[in-house]
């Protein structure tokens, strides 16, 4: 498995991010902010920068995390189309296959309801994913119309296209009261492109480092043993998890860190 990682999560600098990322043996990150500033809002000579560094230091990027898809569903087809052609924009910058979108709020409509609209809108996404040469990787963000393992298969099966994947959260379905391993996996194993590592615990806002929550990630990784290229992004949100981003620190991010490389050896799984 390739184990990369929101880079933020560690600390604002890019910096910081990188002594850290290379004393943990790390060779992969993802850009979701920088300098706290979210990576749609970055300007050209930022990613210039970002890439240029990355570079140098050896280090490969994985994914542009977006936050296209945390809007109501009632949205501006147009608007969205166009922010995922900007995301795209930014994935060929850093040289990475694939972007994080999520499936929308449904707003004052129930999440049945809202279905078909977000349906409709993330075939087009893919679509236009599809013209960049680019995958969209859903995550099952909590209180979007993909928030349950059920809802976020219905989506992927009506798109049906290899330009939308799935992104498997196991924390953000224990906070919608999903089990992961029982309720989701299932359903999802054969959309499954990507997946974040952070834990949750039922009724319980906090976050946890891999397998000192309720989210079955020990489980998880030994059903995916044979995915040899599948990439795992260490999220963990150990000091806050906010709406659009989260924040570990540096001392929080390397107890995680360990925490996921303990359950990978113990599995006997090979990691780089």
């Amino acid at each position: 498995m390739i184990i990369s990682c929101f880079s933020d999560e560690i600390d604002p600098s890019l910096d910081i991010q990188i002594r850290v990322i290379r004393e943990l043996g790390l060779r992969h990150l993802e850009i979701r902010t920088m300098d706290d500033v979210n990576v749609m809002d970055l300007p050209p000579s930022k990613l210039r920068e970002i890439r240029r560094r990355t570079d140098s230091e050896g280090l490969t990027i994985t994914c542009v995390s977006s936050p296209v898809g945390k809007e109501y569903v009632s949205c501006s087809r147009a608007s969205i189309l166009g922010k995922v052609k900007d995301a795209c924009d930014r994935a060929h910058e850093f040289g990475c296959p694939y972007v994080r979108v999520f499936s929308f709020y449904p707003g004052d409509m129930n999440r049945t309801e809202a279905l078909p609209y977000a349906v409709e809108h993330l075939k087009a996404m893919a679509e236009q994913a599809g013209k960049e040469g680019i995958v969209l990787v859903m995550e099952g963000g909590e209180k979007t119309i993909g928030a349950h393992g059920s809802f976020s298969r219905r989506i992927l099966e009506e798109v049906a296209s290899p330009h939308l994947r799935c992104a498997f959260d196991p924390a953000a379905f224990v906070a919608e009261g999903d089990d992961p391993m029982r309720d989701c996996y299932p359903v999802l194993k054969d959309y499954i492109e990507y997946v974040h590592i952070k834990d949750a615990c039922y009724d319980d806002e906090e976050r946890y480092a891999a397998g000192e929550g309720q989210g079955g990630i020990p489980e998880l990784l030994d059903s995916l043993r044979k995915r040899e290229d599948l990439i795992i992004s260490l999220e963990p949100h150990l000091s806050y998890a906010g709406r659009m981003r989260g924040f570990s620190g540096i001392e929080p991010f390397r107890h995680a860190h360990k925490a996921l490389t303990d359950i990978l050896k113990g599995l006997g799984i090979s990691y780089r």
